[in-house]
């Protein structure tokens, strides 16, 4: 039996070692690849910034040639020298102008030749090199800017590779032909300083440089570009600077493209990826080696080692998922790790802990639900105790008011104030705790009305609230306190005044009664003193009780940020905010 248990372990470590060793491969042929990508992207950043020093080269030079015919095209001399039909002034003319051109030319070393032909074909060429000019014309567009004219090889005439480069000019305003075509300007460069920028620039070994216009090749360091061109044209068409691998004639190559605009062109870098990859694959096979002997020198002792700590290490983890998987009656169980002397302290140890955590775990859920159950009764009890101060309180300072108006007035003001008072108590014996916001507004109008029959027209009621609200569910018996402190403090002792109740959502969606008076007001350091008591959540204070009840009831059913927030300033009112979370009914929903 214990055979086959050693059996086992020994074909799970046979199984882990398996796995390790197909996966160091793995690795190291990402890693390889990774290599591979980090070295042609470094290639491609190298070549890129290779190529864009040449082409700024390049398009300063088009700029250089651009301006210089600009300026020869339109210099007074040479407008006039076109325009001419004397043909004495024309040669006189033609004199001053081979001396500008000459001047032009000198400037620029690349530049072979100058040409400007007139529209009564009369030429003038520093080198005599007007067959090209007369080419050119052919093709050349109708407008006034200089453009691209092609490359032309070597021949018979000139064993120079050349670029053309030819420009309508119009006559300007000075002359009158003005804005007529009168003539065509070429300029013949050397591609020479071209060629040599390519080849004294550093490159890596084996890359081919091709540079192209929209006609052709214009200039290759490739002894055989066409073998290759025609396909790396293809491949590297649209791939403005962004390297592609591609397998041309069975050979893999990094390929980029840039595009020069000057000339209606791109230049094109190849390198073979062989070349490349030359000393990552001696590397690679170092790696190799070097694995398969750390493997074979490893696998003894790793094995020995496994054997040991295996088994109860396997059983320890089946044991933790247990645990991990929510079984707590695991807790009472014991571990059994026998029989390997550095695992048994382990297990000893851990069987202690889960000992422990058990019992702790008992005791602690034992106190929560203690602990729940004393907290949720003292809300009950603070909640019951708030809402049952404010009846008596406010009962008793009606009672004292009617009794003051039935000395002074008759029956009728006694039977406004009664009726008043009858809704108030009706509504304050009834069994719902909570309410509409409307049957809490018109217990606020009821205490309005005892107040104006004990003042008659001293005291004026206003009321902001939209009827779709009138049905939003709120406790009961939270407004008519706040009414009550604002009559009889802040109004009363005015002696007039204005009362105003207003509704409306807040900025965090909460509902906001808001009850407002132009009264005598709060001294600043009493209105401290409320704001502390608000925020104390003082529920044995004797001072303003109605006020502090009905914050501590929003506070305990809604959470702290609910409540009531006052505002005041001594001489011209106060203003208290109510706020609470306000929903339809059921019905009203429906």
């Amino acid at each position: 039996m214990k055979a086959f248990k050693s059996l086992s372990i020994r074909t799970q470590i046979l199984i882990f070692g398996l796995f390790i060793v197909s996966i160091i491969p793995i690795i190291i042929s990402r890693v390889y690849q990774l290599s591979s990508e980090t070295i042609i992207n470094q290639n491609t950043q190298y070549n890129t910034e290779l190529v864009s020093l040449l082409k700024q080269k390049i398009s300063d030079n088009y700029a250089t040639i651009s301006s210089m015919m600009m300026n020869a095209g339109y210099d007074p001399t040479i407008q006039k020298f076109l325009i001419e039909s004397d043909k004495l002034q024309s040669y006189d003319l033609s004199q001053k102008v081979e001396g500008t051109l000459s001047i032009a030319r000198n400037m620029n070393t690349d530049i072979l030749d100058i040409i400007v032909i007139g529209r009564s074909n009369t030429r003038i060429s520093l080198a005599g090199r007007t067959k090209y000019a007369a080419e050119l014309m052919k093709s050349a567009k109708s407008d006034g800017m200089v453009h691209y004219g092609g490359y032309r090889p070597p021949d018979r005439i000139l064993d120079k590779s050349i670029l053309l480069f030819g420009m309508n000019i119009f006559a300007s305003e000075d002359t009158a032909l003005y804005g007529e075509k009168i003539g065509f300007l070429t300029v013949i460069v050397d591609i020479k300083t071209i060629q040599t920028e390519f080849a004294e620039n550093p490159r890596l070994a084996g890359t081919s440089f091709f540079m192209m216009d929209d006609k052709g090749l214009i200039y290759s360091n490739s002894e055989k570009p066409e073998i290759i061109l025609g396909q790396i044209q293809t491949k590297a068409a649209g791939s403005n600077g962004q390297s592609t691998i591609q397998t041309i004639n069975g050979k893999k190559f990094a390929i980029q493209s840039f595009n020069l605009p000057e000339i209606s062109g791109k230049i094109i870098t190849a390198v073979p990826v062989h070349n490349l990859m030359r000393e990552l694959e001696k590397l690679k096979t170092v790696s190799l080696g070097l694995l398969a002997l750390t493997l074979l020198v490893v696998s003894f002792p790793y094995s020995m080692l496994m054997m040991n700590i295996l088994k109860p290490l396997s059983r320890l983890i089946q044991y933790m998922n247990k645990l991990k998987a929510g079984n707590l009656e695991e807790l009472n169980n014991k571990v059994d790790l026998r029989g390997y002397a550095e695992i048994e302290i382990i297990s000893r140890h851990f069987n202690f802990t889960t000992t422990r955590i058990h019992d702790l775990t008992g005791q602690l859920i034992d106190a929560t639900t203690q602990l729940y159950e004393a907290d949720l009764e003292k809300q009950r009890a603070e909640y019951a105790y708030l809402q049952s101060q404010i009846n008596p309180h406010f009962l008793s300072n009606t009672l004292d008011s009617i009794k003051g108006v039935a000395i002074v007035k008759g029956n009728r003001d006694i039977f406004e104030m009664t009726s008043a008072l009858s809704t108030m108590l009706r509504y304050s014996i009834k069994g719902n705790e909570e309410v509409t916001l409307g049957e809490e507004l018109k217990i606020a109008e009821a205490c309005m009305k005892i107040y104006q029959g004990r003042f008659p027209d001293k005291f004026t009621y206003k009321l902001f609230c939209p009827q779709e609200w009138l049905h939003i569910t709120l406790p009961k018996m939270i407004l008519q306190p706040i009414v009550e402190n604002a009559l009889g403090h802040g109004l009363e002792a005015r002696g007039n005044g204005i009362l105003l109740i207003s509704v409306e959502k807040g900025d965090k969606g909460l509902l906001e009664i808001t009850v407002e008076d132009n009264g005598v007001g709060i001294h600043s350091a009493r209105l401290e003193q409320l704001t502390e008591l608000l925020t104390s959540k003082n529920v044995e204070s004797s001072d303003h009780i109605g006020l502090l009840n009905v914050n501590n009831r929003l506070k305990l059913k809604y959470g702290n940020h609910c409540g009531v927030q006052l505002y005041s300033q001594e001489g011209i009112g106060t203003k208290t905010v109510l706020t609470l979370p306000g929903t339809l009914t059921g019905q009203q929903e429906a």
